[in-house]
């Protein structure tokens, strides 16, 4: 007998119908994400789009009270959309959640182990090259 045997047991008719519950919005997320993607075809420079509080693939914001904008790097609020229009911050940064090609300063700070205010001044000193979005407070 394995040492895990003892953690196997049957679903309950509630658990198993709140699973297929969690796996039908899974599904239904899926294929919105999918529809957005179609509709770049038809759009090819992207779309304007209910924010509905969706979160900004650049800044990290969530967004409600204004519309955003989806291309092919994702959703970005109409901020970051246009830092990107105006080539402030190049667009394929956008959904970079492992932080591969960029990284802010929040999170920089976080896994180095010190403030935000110390990231910003190497920042400002030029000790660390830092891109700003104009019009982000931070």
């Amino acid at each position: 007998m394995s040492e895990n045997e003892h953690l196997k047991r049957e679903f309950t008719d509630d658990e198993r119908r709140r699973l297929v519950d969690y796996f039908s919005l899974l599904i239904e997320i899926d294929q919105r994400e999918k529809a957005r993607f179609a509709k770049l075809k038809d759009f090819p420079k992207g779309f304007a789009m209910e924010s509905e509080g969706r979160e900004c693939g650049l800044c990290l914001k969530s967004v409600y009270d204004t519309p955003g904008w989806f291309d092919k790097w994702g959703f970005k609020c109409s901020n970051c959309q246009d830092a990107v229009n105006r080539r402030k911050i190049p667009g394929s940064l956008c959904g970079d959640f492992r932080h591969e090609k960029s990284i802010p300063d929040t999170v920089l700070a976080s896994r180095l182990n010190i403030s935000v205010r110390t990231i910003r001044k190497k920042i400002k000193d030029g000790e660390i090259i830092g891109r700003r979005i104009p019009g982000v407070l931070r």
